[in-house]
């Protein structure tokens, strides 16, 4: 059997990605950093909708943010996308 930690975190990392808006706010901001109004003009959601969905993501280590004038732009982090990784193939061989 697979560390219980090793297992909590897989679980964080898919709970995090377990909604449909959260992976297209994931997939946009492959392209680069976006402000959240970047980001509901491209999926059709409304600000505070795309707020919540942002801090599931910060949450869970996914995202990076920082402040541009007015505005909050969200970037991927790339380490812990690549812990997130890790934790499922090593769960899942």
């Amino acid at each position: 059997m697979k560390s219980c930690r090793c297992v909590e975190d897989a679980h964080n990392f898919l709970q995090a990605l377990a909604n449909v808006s959260r992976l297209k706010i994931l997939s946009i901001l492959q392209n680069g950093p976006k402000c959240v109004c970047e980001i509901v003009s491209e999926i059709g959601i409304s600000d505070k909708l795309a707020s919540h969905h942002l801090k599931k993501l910060r949450e869970a280590g996914l995202l990076e943010e920082e402040r541009d004038g007015n505005f909050i732009r969200y970037s991927l982090d790339g380490k812990e996308i690549e812990k997130g990784k890790k934790f499922l193939s090593e769960i899942i061989k």
